[in-house]
Order: structure tokens, then sequence, then C-alpha cells
């Protein structure tokens, strides 16, 4: 508690430091304008636009937050001083140079302020402006500071134009480390406070030697190695690396250079079958397991309809949840075959957060070892928060956005974060020789600033027609004599669709090959299959097929049981609830097989958890997937 206690007065501390010295927040009151907040702080209107651009030209809302300097910014000249100006009568015998030297000036300045000057000789009586030069104090940026700072834990007052990518690279994180310390944060506001842990070069040169030591050990980097190569064998990131290595940001990787890893880092190499997690062959614990599972079913809805299958058809969350929980069925039913018995109880949320408060308070969860579910973000936090009190584990089956979870929540899907980033660092070790552009529409202009950042190289296609993709804009940048490797990253039905033709018709003459981290249903139902072979379409995914011939055992028994062939949130429930299940036989409790080093995979989903910097645990295990010919999906990353 005292260590706690003196890191909240480090960061109060430096937070009213910067305050004092740079910039502060000011929240706006009904009723107040730009004008009398200028006033009220004794600074210039032009002022707060500079650092506000969005409050120009707006009525300002009640609860908006305006960044304010602590001291007038003055425009200057290319001097670096503010200018003001003294009438003077000139004086009998009184020359340019008298009056320069008086003044603290030279000639040429006087002459630039009184044109007349340059073409007339200075007589007595002349009535001339004299140039006075006030030295502005110079304004300390706050965020510049504490990023050049010694200290770990800081406050950042987010500015206009900022970006996460941006931010996270000032301190030495990764936009994922970013958002796990500020989980609410999904939009950057000028005046947000966004917390951060300090990971640059002064930072973790401040921490004792002895931590460092027991923290890291060096490794030798090996001829051909990557940063792809290194991510995937110590299992870390590439933005970790660099941070742990300044050195790699300026030099590059390069054979033969020391680099500091973790010590925890668990090394994996190709002939390494560490790698994966066999959890059949590692039941050790056969006591009874009792699980819950928390589904938005609304069955009091369903009988009441009088025309059932008309509501099924009508209603996709009702279908989700049946899907996913014959999943589960299955999953129960297999553990069974392996000996592995379960006690499960499924709860209907009625896609309800004060329902998941009820279930909670009104049932007994004191021997439940996990939750699976909810599937809806609220519920699912709400789930967590109240039984976090009684430390057992929720799992999040579907959720891939932000979630504010407490330390037990588990997230089972890798976030779209993820996926980017295991895409740009596929791209990052493979770019040699390649002309790499990317296309992206305005809701994916994230990942391009951070594919451009990561590899400079890359190039941007735009659009010479604000509203229609041409065939020549993308012409004019592919290279007859390179591999084009082209980005895809769009929701726009008429962007993907169209670039997705031209490329398949321009692939005749050169040599394509298409990517995106975003696979989202236009690819999936108007890009035909055809083009996407032809273009060796290669996307992220947390799923891979499953082989439909020949049939999987699983396969075979869910069509035996349901008539069908089992959908993708079927084989979700099954995959997600067998990993849980054999989890619990393996250890003694889940947060402890959480700390099993590896990578566990079923039918179509892979899990390899870690955890969160700030609470509960997330899966970074990844598919990286790419169309072969006969229409066949090979994965890359296995």
């Amino acid at each position: 508690m005292k260590k706690l206690v003196q890191v909240l007065l480090i960061c109060v501390g430096i937070f009213q430091w910067g305050y004092a010295q740079g910039y502060k927040t000011h929240k706006v009151q009904k009723g107040e304008t730009v004008e009398s907040i200028a006033q009220s702080y004794k600074i210039s209107e032009a002022s707060i636009y500079r650092l506000n651009p969005d409050a120009k030209g707006k009525r300002l809302s009640s609860s908006a937050v305006l960044v304010i300097p602590t001291e007038e910014i003055v425009p200057t000249s290319e001097e670096g001083s503010s200018v003001t100006f003294k009438q003077y009568r000139v004086k009998s015998k009184e020359t340019l140079y008298s009056l320069a030297k008086t003044n603290d000036i030279s000639i040429e300045e006087i002459k630039k302020y009184n044109t007349y000057l340059n073409e007339e000789e200075l007589g007595e009586n002349d009535l001339i402006k004299i140039p006075i030069f006030r030295k502005k104090k110079k304004v300390i940026n706050f965020n510049e500071s504490l990023s050049e700072s010694s200290f770990s834990n800081v406050i950042h007052i987010v500015l206009p134009k900022e970006t996460k990518y941006g931010i996270s690279r000032k301190y030495g994180l990764s936009v994922e480390q970013l958002d796990e310390l500020n989980p609410g944060v999904l939009q950057l506001r000028a005046g947000q406070l966004l917390k951060i842990v300090n990971k640059n070069k002064k930072a973790v040169e401040s921490q004792p030697d002895s931590n460092m030591d027991a923290r890291f050990q060096m490794y030798k980097v090996q001829p051909k190695e990557t940063f792809y190569s290194l991510t995937r064998r110590f299992q870390v990131s590439k933005d970790s690396l660099v941070a742990w290595n300044p050195q790699l940001e300026k030099e590059g990787l390069q054979a033969g250079m020391s680099i500091k890893i973790p010590k925890k880092a668990k090394e994996l190499t190709p002939s390494n079958n560490a790698e994966k997690i066999d959890f059949e062959q590692m039941i050790t614990n056969h006591n009874r397991k009792k699980i819950a599972v928390m589904l938005p079913l609304s069955l009091q809805k369903f009988g009441e309809s009088t025309d059932k299958e008309e509501q099924l058809k009508s209603d996709k969350v009702l279908r989700i949840a049946l899907d996913f929980y014959s999943g589960v069925q299955e999953a129960i039913d297999k553990a069974e075959e392996l000996g592995v018995y379960v006690d499960a109880k499924i709860y209907d949320t009625q896609r309800s957060k004060s329902k998941v408060s009820e279930i909670i308070s009104k049932n007994d969860f004191s021997d439940t070892q996990v939750v699976i579910g909810p599937l809806l973000t609220s519920n699912i936090e709400e789930a967590s928060r109240l039984l976090n009190k009684k430390n057992v584990p929720v799992l999040s089956p579907l959720t891939s956005g932000d979630l504010k979870g407490y330390g037990n929540l588990i997230q089972t899907r890798p976030s779209d974060l993820m996926m980017e980033q295991v895409l740009i660092t596929y791209l990052d070790s493979l770019k040699q020789g390649k002309n790499i552009l990317i296309l992206a529409d305005k809701k994916h202009q994230f990942i391009k600033d951070k594919l451009t950042y990561t590899i400079p190289e890359t190039r941007v296609i735009t659009q010479r027609r604000a509203d229609y993709l041409q065939q020549s804009d993308l012409t004019n940048l592919l290279d007859k004599n390179r591999e084009n490797w082209v980005v895809i990253e769009a929701d726009d039905v008429a962007l993907v669709t169209n670039s997705s033709s031209y490329l398949n018709a321009l692939s005749k003459r050169y040599d394509i090959r298409v990517f995106t981290s975003n696979k989202n249903d236009t690819f999936e139902n108007e890009v035909p299959n055809q083009y996407l072979t032809n273009l060796k379409f290669t996307y992220t995914s947390i799923s891979k097929e499953y082989q439909k011939e020949p049939l999987s055992e699983f396969v075979e028994t869910y069509k035996e049981n349901y008539g069908v062939i089992p959908n993708k949130y079927a084989v979700r429930g099954y995959d997600t609830t067998l990993d849980v299940i054999l989890r619990l036989a393996a250890a003694d409790d889940f947060y402890e097989s959480l700390s099993i080093e590896g990578t566990s995979e079923y039918i179509e989903n892979k899990f390899s958890y870690h955890k969160k910097m700030i609470g509960g645990f997330y899966n970074d295990a990844v598919y990286l997937m790419q169309y072969q010919e006969n229409l066949e999906l090979k994965v890359l990353n296995d």
C-alpha cells in the first residue's frame, strides 16, 4: 500500500508540475465562450484556437474540454521575438547608425519598418517607427518534458492532431499497451488525460541495474533472422524489441548484434514442439469441473411467439447464442469421453445488464471455476465486475473490442489491433524487394499510418476522384520489375470490389498479391473466390476453416446430432469450451493453466494467453491465411 501511495503521489506531482509549466485543461461550463474563457485566463482567443482548432467557428458544448496554454502564445518573427513599436521624432544630427546603436537594433531593422528610408535620407523631424523586440518567454512542452523524464508513471495531456500511435512511440510503448492502460479511451480528443507507463530510455536506465539484469538476457542475432522470426521465436512484439533495444530503430536488425530479450520469454523454434500444447495429454486433475455459461437467449420472448420459425429467422442474436450453445454441449460430451466430467449451469441473461446482476446475486458462484459469457459487451463487463470479488474467471467468447474488465476477465478472441500487428510484422519481415502499397478508407487511417511508419517505403494509393477509384490510380504505382504487395483496409463496398476487380485484371501483367487484416463480408460475399485465388489473397483471422473432407470426428458427430454442418459460432463454442475444460483438467485452477506457455489448438481456433498490463488476460493467437489454387486455404504461421 505504501508503494502504491508513493506512485500516486509521483503521478500527481508530475501532473501538477506539467500544469504549471505548459498546458492546462478547461471543462467548458454552460454559457461560456472562447472569448470569456480567454479573458478568465488572461490570454488571447488566438492562443486557444491554436491548440483547439476544432473549436473555431463552433458553439462550445457544455462538458467539452479545451487545452489552455499557461502562457500567451505570441506569433514570432524569424528571430523568435514578438514585435511592438514606438513612434520617434528624429532630432538634429541623429543618424541611422546612432538610432540603431541607441535602441540596440540594426540599421536594416529600422529600414524594414520604415521602407521610405531605402530610397530617401533620414531627415530632422522625420516621424519613424522604432521596432521593439521582446524575447518571448519559452513555453515548456509538458508532454515533451515527460517523454524525456526518468519517471516511470506519468500523465499525458492529448494535444490536437495527436494519435495513439504517435503517443505510444513517444513513451516506448506499443499501441496495445497504451490501450490496456486506458481501456475506456476509444477515440482521442484534445484535453484527454492518458495514463502512461514510461518505457523510454531514460526511464528504463533510471531503474536499478539489478532489476534490469533480472529481467533481461543478451541474445546474438543470427544471419538471416528478421523481426518477424524473432517475434515468433520469443513471443514478443516488434514494438517491445525496439523499446528494449533503441539502437534497432536507427540501425535496423543486423546479424551479429547483441540485443536484450526478457528472460521469461520462451524461445520457440520451428523444431521446438513446446509451441503447441496438447492438453489431452496433460490431464491430471479428474475432479468434477463446475462451469457456468451465460447467453443472451431471451427465451421468455421465444416462448410467447406464435411463429417460432419466423422469430428464429429474424433474431440474429438468438441464432448466434443457440449455435454457440450447441458447440458448448458438444465440448462437454467430448470432455466426458476423455474422462473429465462437467457440471454446467446455463443462464439466460435476456440481453440485460440488470439480469446479469440478478443472476449473480441470486445464485451461488462460490464453487464455479469458470464463467463462459455473457456475449454482449456491457453484460460481460458487469459479470467481470461482480464476479471479480469472488475471484471467478469470466471469459469473453466473441468480443474483439476494448473491454472495461477486471483482473478476472479473459478475452478469448484476439483484438483487431492484434490482427493488424500480425499482418504488419509479417510484411515487415519479408519486405525486401517488394513494392508495398496500401489502399485504405477513412475508417482505417490508423493502420495506414502504422504501416507507413513501420515500413517507410510503403506507398499510399490515393483516388484522384474522391468518389471513385480508377484503374490508373493503381497502375501509376505498380512495378513490373518487383512483386507488388497491395494492402486493402476498407469497409467501403465499392472500394473493395473495384480495387479487387482491377487488381485481378492487372495480375496478368503484374505480379500482385493482396493482403488485409480486415476480411469483412464484402471480401466474403462480393469478391469472386477466383479473384482471391489469382491474387494469392492473404488475411489475418481469429480462426481457420476446418477441412470439410474428410470430416473430423467433431463435425461428423455434430451433423448426426443436429442434421447440419456446424457454423463458425458452433465451432467457436466447441473450441472455447473444450479448451476451458481441458485447462481445468491440466492444472489446479484456471488461472494456473493460463501460465502454461504455448498455444492450444482445436477445430478452428487456437489460444495463447498473456496477462495484460492492467488486469485480465488476452489471447494473441492469430492465424495468417492465404488462398491457394483450387480455393484451398493455407495457414502461413503454423
